[in-house]
């Protein structure tokens, strides 16, 4: 179980030297795509699904006027750090139009029912209130039985769409080179002994930043492109 005193190194500080290297990869883009969150977030947020809320001191702002964790209750990840409401998996507990931002990151994935969840947050939104979210592409199967789905730019649009937000940017964390560099990593983590591991990262290590430095994340999804994973702004 994570302590508080931990989640900076984890999620914010990112020491390569500490973390597996495909960790180290997927949170360096999901943190790029949050700091593009910062200068924007403001009001009420909901933080779903928010696990140790590993954003919330570094999104803490004065526009922030309250900042609400929902979970589900007595999950693996929470020690000494508990959400401000638990909830049932299928109505957030909070009223309609009461919030100005909701953060789901890396939750879409987890959630069968993906119009159901989107027609969710629609309701808690204000209207023009903001919908921020990161999905994963290149991730081994997690937190399974409960992982769900590998979303495309194609298969979001439909879904915002059909729940009926008025507009929306969907964008890769990482393009074709990240994308590469993300395998290369997970299959050094995961698939080679101890051993090896430690021989080959520095020289992985060295690889894969080669590539991330060549990554161009195109947003217009052309056919040809691959991408490590997406995030998007989504506006009620």
């Amino acid at each position: 179980m994570m302590e508080k005193k931990h989640i900076e190194d984890w999620f914010i500080n990112l020491n390569s030297n500490k973390m597996l290297l495909s960790f180290y990869l997927i949170r360096k883009s999901l943190l790029n795509a949050v700091i593009e969150l910062k200068p924007i977030i403001h009001g009420r947020v909901l933080d779903l699904a928010c696990g140790v809320m590993p954003y919330k001191d570094f999104l803490n702002n004065s526009n922030i006027e309250t900042y609400i964790g929902v979970d589900l209750e007595s999950t693996e990840y929470h020690n000494t750090i508990k959400p401000d409401y638990y909830w049932d998996g299928k109505k957030i507990p909070l009223d309609d139009a009461s919030v100005n931002f909701v953060i789901a990151t890396e939750f879409l994935e987890h959630y069968f029912d993906t119009k159901h969840i989107l027609q969710e947050i629609n309701r808690v939104l204000k209207p023009g209130g903001t919908f921020f979210f990161t999905v994963p592409n290149v991730w081994p199967l997690h937190e399974s039985p409960f992982d769900y789905h590998r979303f495309t730019p194609n298969a979001l649009d439909e879904h915002f769409k059909m729940s009926k937000f008025s507009s929306w940017e969907i964008k890769p964390l990482g393009g074709f080179h990240y994308h590469v560099a993300l395998t290369l990593a997970l299959w050094n983590d995961f698939q080679l002994s101890k051993k090896y591991r430690i021989i080959i990262k520095p020289f992985l290590f060295f690889f894969t930043n080669l590539l991330i430095k060549k990554d161009k994340r195109k947003s217009n999804f052309s056919n040809g492109e691959m991408y490590s994973g997406l995030y998007g702004f989504v506006i009620k």
